[in-house]
Protein backbone atom coordinates (compact mmCIF):
# COMPACT_ATOMS: atom_id res chain seq x y z
CA UNK A 1 0.00 0.00 0.00
CA UNK A 2 2.77 2.26 0.99
CA UNK A 3 4.41 1.69 -2.46
CA UNK A 4 1.44 2.70 -4.30
CA UNK A 5 1.01 5.73 -2.45
CA UNK A 6 4.88 6.63 -2.63
CA UNK A 7 4.32 5.41 -7.34
CA UNK A 8 1.43 8.23 -6.74
CA UNK A 9 2.96 11.18 -5.14
CA UNK A 10 5.87 11.24 -7.54
CA UNK A 11 3.36 11.42 -10.64
CA UNK A 12 1.30 13.62 -8.81
CA UNK A 13 4.40 15.93 -8.12
CA UNK A 14 6.05 16.14 -10.86
CA UNK A 15 2.35 16.60 -13.01
CA UNK A 16 0.55 18.85 -11.42
CA UNK A 17 2.98 22.16 -11.61
CA UNK A 18 2.49 20.51 -15.52
CA UNK A 19 -0.72 20.43 -15.69
CA UNK A 20 -0.95 24.52 -13.98
CA UNK A 21 1.33 25.43 -16.75
CA UNK A 22 -1.12 23.94 -19.57
CA UNK A 23 -3.95 25.53 -18.32
CA UNK A 24 -2.33 28.89 -17.71
CA UNK A 25 -1.59 28.42 -22.12
CA UNK A 26 -3.88 30.82 -23.80
CA UNK A 27 -5.05 27.36 -26.48
CA UNK A 28 -3.38 24.29 -23.97
CA UNK A 29 -2.46 21.65 -26.64
CA UNK A 30 -4.84 18.99 -26.85
CA UNK A 31 -2.08 16.13 -27.10
CA UNK A 32 -0.45 17.28 -23.67
CA UNK A 33 -3.38 14.87 -21.91
CA UNK A 34 -3.07 12.22 -23.55
CA UNK A 35 0.87 12.07 -23.16
CA UNK A 36 0.94 12.75 -19.71
CA UNK A 37 -1.74 9.56 -19.09
CA UNK A 38 0.44 7.29 -20.95
CA UNK A 39 3.41 8.56 -19.32
CA UNK A 40 1.82 7.95 -15.56
CA UNK A 41 0.42 4.53 -16.83
CA UNK A 42 3.91 3.39 -17.44
CA UNK A 43 4.94 3.64 -13.26
CA UNK A 44 1.41 2.22 -11.98
CA UNK A 45 1.41 -0.38 -13.96
CA UNK A 46 4.82 -1.68 -13.57
CA UNK A 47 4.51 -0.90 -10.38
CA UNK A 48 1.46 -2.95 -9.73
CA UNK A 49 3.68 -5.86 -11.77
CA UNK A 50 6.69 -6.09 -10.16
CA UNK A 51 5.11 -5.72 -6.68
CA UNK A 52 2.53 -8.76 -8.00
CA UNK A 53 3.79 -11.07 -9.72
CA UNK A 54 1.31 -13.81 -9.14
CA UNK A 55 2.22 -17.48 -7.81
CA UNK A 56 4.98 -18.58 -8.94
CA UNK A 57 4.90 -21.46 -10.95
CA UNK A 58 8.05 -23.67 -9.42
CA UNK A 59 10.22 -22.96 -6.53
CA UNK A 60 12.86 -24.61 -4.26
CA UNK A 61 15.66 -23.70 -1.97
CA UNK A 62 19.75 -23.77 -3.28
CA UNK A 63 22.62 -23.91 -0.79
CA UNK A 64 25.90 -24.47 -0.41
CA UNK A 65 24.42 -28.29 0.60
CA UNK A 66 22.15 -28.51 -2.16
CA UNK A 67 24.06 -26.84 -4.76
CA UNK A 68 21.63 -27.56 -8.27
CA UNK A 69 18.28 -27.63 -8.89
CA UNK A 70 16.16 -28.51 -12.09
CA UNK A 71 12.43 -25.87 -12.26
CA UNK A 72 11.07 -25.90 -15.12
CA UNK A 73 9.95 -22.60 -16.68
CA UNK A 74 7.40 -21.39 -18.88
CA UNK A 75 7.59 -18.78 -21.77
CA UNK A 76 8.92 -15.42 -20.63
CA UNK A 77 9.05 -16.23 -17.14
CA UNK A 78 11.73 -15.33 -14.89
CA UNK A 79 13.66 -16.26 -11.61
CA UNK A 80 13.24 -14.45 -8.28
CA UNK A 81 16.23 -15.50 -5.79
CA UNK A 82 15.19 -14.58 -1.94
CA UNK A 83 17.76 -14.59 0.95
CA UNK A 84 16.72 -17.10 3.47
CA UNK A 85 18.24 -15.36 6.31
CA UNK A 86 20.60 -17.00 8.91
CA UNK A 87 18.85 -17.32 12.29
CA UNK A 88 22.12 -16.40 14.13
CA UNK A 89 24.74 -15.21 11.58
CA UNK A 90 28.25 -15.50 13.11
CA UNK A 91 31.72 -14.66 10.99
CA UNK A 92 33.67 -11.44 9.75
CA UNK A 93 30.80 -10.79 7.20
CA UNK A 94 27.20 -11.10 8.86
CA UNK A 95 25.00 -8.43 6.96
CA UNK A 96 26.30 -9.80 3.45
CA UNK A 97 26.05 -12.45 1.32
CA UNK A 98 27.45 -12.50 -2.40
CA UNK A 99 25.97 -15.33 -4.50
CA UNK A 100 26.69 -16.42 -8.12
CA UNK A 101 24.21 -19.15 -10.06
CA UNK A 102 25.15 -20.22 -13.44
CA UNK A 103 21.99 -20.69 -15.45
CA UNK A 104 21.44 -23.47 -18.28
CA UNK A 105 18.50 -24.23 -20.58
CA UNK A 106 17.60 -25.91 -23.80
CA UNK A 107 20.24 -23.84 -26.48
CA UNK A 108 21.57 -21.60 -23.88
CA UNK A 109 23.42 -20.47 -20.84
CA UNK A 110 23.92 -17.48 -18.80
CA UNK A 111 24.75 -16.42 -15.25
CA UNK A 112 23.31 -14.18 -12.18
CA UNK A 113 25.24 -12.55 -9.85
CA UNK A 114 23.86 -10.93 -6.70
CA UNK A 115 24.31 -9.37 -2.94
CA UNK A 116 22.69 -9.79 -0.31
CA UNK A 117 22.20 -7.39 2.55
CA UNK A 118 20.96 -7.02 5.37
CA UNK A 119 20.53 -4.37 8.23
CA UNK A 120 22.36 -4.43 11.92
CA UNK A 121 22.49 -2.10 14.61
CA UNK A 122 26.28 -3.07 14.91
CA UNK A 123 29.13 -5.51 14.20
CA UNK A 124 27.46 -7.84 17.08
CA UNK A 125 23.93 -7.41 16.75
CA UNK A 126 22.40 -8.27 13.94
CA UNK A 127 18.75 -7.07 13.28
CA UNK A 128 16.20 -9.89 13.31
CA UNK A 129 13.01 -7.71 14.21
CA UNK A 130 10.26 -9.31 13.01
CA UNK A 131 8.49 -7.56 9.76
CA UNK A 132 5.43 -7.55 8.23
CA UNK A 133 5.09 -10.32 5.36
CA UNK A 134 8.10 -12.84 7.60
CA UNK A 135 7.92 -16.50 6.35
CA UNK A 136 9.13 -19.30 7.93
CA UNK A 137 11.22 -22.15 5.85
CA UNK A 138 13.10 -25.15 6.92
CA UNK A 139 16.28 -23.25 5.72
CA UNK A 140 15.89 -19.81 7.24
CA UNK A 141 13.50 -16.74 6.96
CA UNK A 142 12.33 -14.70 4.62
CA UNK A 143 10.99 -11.16 5.42
CA UNK A 144 10.13 -7.58 3.74
CA UNK A 145 13.10 -5.24 3.11
CA UNK A 146 14.14 -2.18 5.08
CA UNK A 147 15.62 1.07 3.60
CA UNK A 148 19.52 0.13 2.47
CA UNK A 149 18.64 -3.83 2.54
CA UNK A 150 18.86 -5.60 -0.86
CA UNK A 151 17.07 -9.13 0.31
CA UNK A 152 15.62 -10.39 -3.73
CA UNK A 153 16.80 -9.89 -6.95
CA UNK A 154 14.81 -10.77 -10.24
CA UNK A 155 16.88 -12.37 -13.25
CA UNK A 156 15.30 -12.81 -16.71
CA UNK A 157 15.58 -16.00 -18.31
CA UNK A 158 16.75 -16.51 -22.00
CA UNK A 159 14.24 -19.11 -22.85
CA UNK A 160 11.56 -21.50 -21.43
CA UNK A 161 11.90 -24.86 -20.41
CA UNK A 162 13.75 -27.28 -18.03
CA UNK A 163 16.30 -24.36 -16.29
CA UNK A 164 19.15 -25.64 -14.16
CA UNK A 165 20.50 -23.83 -11.46
CA UNK A 166 23.82 -24.25 -9.96
CA UNK A 167 24.96 -22.32 -6.96
CA UNK A 168 29.13 -21.54 -7.71
CA UNK A 169 29.53 -19.05 -5.31
CA UNK A 170 27.98 -18.50 -1.71
CA UNK A 171 30.17 -16.11 0.50
CA UNK A 172 29.36 -14.14 3.72
CA UNK A 173 27.25 -14.96 7.01
CA UNK A 174 23.67 -12.81 6.34
CA UNK A 175 21.68 -15.81 4.05
CA UNK A 176 21.48 -19.58 4.73
CA UNK A 177 20.48 -20.55 1.83
CA UNK A 178 18.45 -18.71 -1.40
CA UNK A 179 15.15 -19.33 -2.25
CA UNK A 180 14.46 -19.64 -6.12
CA UNK A 181 10.81 -19.12 -7.35
CA UNK A 182 9.94 -18.89 -11.56
CA UNK A 183 7.76 -15.71 -12.00
CA UNK A 184 6.16 -14.32 -14.59
CA UNK A 185 8.79 -11.75 -16.35
CA UNK A 186 7.12 -7.78 -16.68
CA UNK A 187 7.41 -6.57 -20.13
CA UNK A 188 11.33 -6.33 -21.22
CA UNK A 189 13.17 -3.54 -20.45
CA UNK A 190 14.01 -2.20 -24.15
CA UNK A 191 9.97 -2.14 -24.78
CA UNK A 192 9.69 0.28 -21.99
CA UNK A 193 12.20 2.09 -22.71
CA UNK A 194 11.47 2.41 -26.55
CA UNK A 195 7.93 3.32 -25.47
CA UNK A 196 9.15 5.99 -22.78
CA UNK A 197 11.75 7.86 -24.82
CA UNK A 198 9.14 8.09 -27.60
CA UNK A 199 6.36 9.69 -25.80
CA UNK A 200 9.38 12.05 -24.80
CA UNK A 201 10.40 12.75 -27.95
CA UNK A 202 6.55 13.31 -29.08
CA UNK A 203 6.06 15.56 -26.05
CA UNK A 204 9.13 17.73 -27.09
CA UNK A 205 7.74 18.19 -30.28
CA UNK A 206 4.51 19.61 -28.71
CA UNK A 207 6.43 21.97 -26.39
CA UNK A 208 8.22 23.46 -29.06
CA UNK A 209 5.48 23.99 -31.21
CA UNK A 210 3.14 25.02 -28.80
CA UNK A 211 4.11 24.90 -24.65
CA UNK A 212 3.91 24.17 -21.52
CA UNK A 213 7.61 24.73 -21.15
CA UNK A 214 9.16 21.53 -19.13
CA UNK A 215 6.11 19.41 -21.09
CA UNK A 216 8.94 16.83 -22.85
CA UNK A 217 11.18 16.79 -18.71
CA UNK A 218 8.28 15.76 -17.38
CA UNK A 219 6.79 13.10 -19.38
CA UNK A 220 10.60 11.39 -19.77
CA UNK A 221 10.77 11.01 -16.38
CA UNK A 222 7.45 10.10 -15.34
CA UNK A 223 7.31 7.36 -18.54
CA UNK A 224 10.78 6.38 -17.46
CA UNK A 225 10.01 6.06 -13.95
CA UNK A 226 8.13 3.08 -14.89
CA UNK A 227 11.63 1.77 -16.36
CA UNK A 228 13.77 1.80 -13.03
CA UNK A 229 10.90 0.08 -11.31
CA UNK A 230 10.83 -2.59 -13.97
CA UNK A 231 14.73 -3.01 -13.28
CA UNK A 232 15.41 -2.17 -9.69
CA UNK A 233 11.74 -2.79 -7.52
CA UNK A 234 11.08 -6.35 -6.66
CA UNK A 235 8.37 -7.60 -4.05
CA UNK A 236 9.94 -7.31 -0.58
CA UNK A 237 11.72 -4.30 -1.15
CA UNK A 238 10.64 -1.41 0.67
CA UNK A 239 8.83 1.88 0.10
CA UNK A 240 11.56 4.00 0.36
CA UNK A 241 13.29 1.63 -2.68
CA UNK A 242 10.57 2.83 -4.77
CA UNK A 243 10.87 6.08 -4.09
CA UNK A 244 14.80 6.26 -4.68
CA UNK A 245 13.40 4.45 -7.86
CA UNK A 246 12.29 7.61 -9.49
CA UNK A 247 15.85 9.20 -8.98
CA UNK A 248 17.36 7.66 -11.92
CA UNK A 249 14.24 8.15 -13.86
CA UNK A 250 14.37 11.79 -13.35
CA UNK A 251 18.04 12.20 -14.44
CA UNK A 252 17.64 10.91 -17.83
CA UNK A 253 14.34 12.28 -18.06
CA UNK A 254 15.22 15.66 -17.26
CA UNK A 255 18.67 15.45 -17.81
CA UNK A 256 18.15 14.88 -21.93
CA UNK A 257 14.53 16.32 -22.45
CA UNK A 258 14.05 18.97 -19.95
CA UNK A 259 17.76 20.04 -21.35
CA UNK A 260 16.79 19.91 -25.24
CA UNK A 261 13.79 21.81 -24.51
CA UNK A 262 15.82 24.91 -22.26
CA UNK A 263 17.88 25.13 -25.23
CA UNK A 264 15.58 25.13 -27.52
CA UNK A 265 13.68 28.06 -25.35
CA UNK A 266 17.02 29.90 -24.69
CA UNK A 267 17.90 29.70 -28.65
CA UNK A 268 14.08 31.17 -29.32
CA UNK A 269 14.34 33.56 -26.90
CA UNK A 270 17.73 35.07 -28.42
CA UNK A 271 16.26 34.91 -32.61
CA UNK A 272 13.55 37.55 -30.38
CA UNK A 273 15.84 39.51 -28.45
CA UNK A 274 17.66 39.90 -32.23
CA UNK A 275 14.72 40.33 -33.98
CA UNK A 276 13.31 42.66 -31.46
CA UNK A 277 16.63 44.78 -31.76
CA UNK A 278 16.76 44.45 -35.46
CA UNK A 279 13.40 46.15 -35.05
CA UNK A 280 13.97 49.16 -32.85
CA UNK A 281 17.11 49.66 -35.38
CA UNK A 282 14.56 49.81 -38.28
CA UNK A 283 12.45 52.00 -36.46
CA UNK A 284 15.07 54.29 -35.57
CA UNK A 285 16.35 54.49 -39.11
CA UNK A 286 13.20 55.42 -40.35
CA UNK A 287 12.59 57.94 -37.71
CA UNK A 288 16.19 59.64 -38.52
CA UNK A 289 14.78 59.93 -42.02
CA UNK A 290 11.41 61.35 -41.37
CA UNK A 291 13.87 63.89 -39.44
CA UNK A 292 16.42 64.54 -42.32
CA UNK A 293 13.24 64.63 -44.75
CA UNK A 294 11.55 67.26 -42.77
CA UNK A 295 14.82 69.55 -42.41
CA UNK A 296 15.74 69.91 -46.40
CA UNK A 297 11.54 71.05 -46.22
Amino acid sequence: MLSAIVIAIVIVAVFGPTIKRTLDLKDPPVLVWPLMLLAAASPAVMGYIVLHPGEPVAEADISPLSKVVVLEAPPHHSILVTANLNEDPKGSTPNKTDYALALSGPGWTGKATGEIRRKANNDDDVDVDVLDGEQLSESGRRRNGKWGEDLQQRFDLKGPGPVQIELTNFSGEAASSLHIEVIKSPPPSWLLWIGALTLGAIALVVEIRHGPTQLAGDVAMVALYGVFLRDGVTPVDSFQRVAFAAAPAALVGWGIFASIGYLVDRKRAREARKAERERALEEQRQLEEALRKRRRR
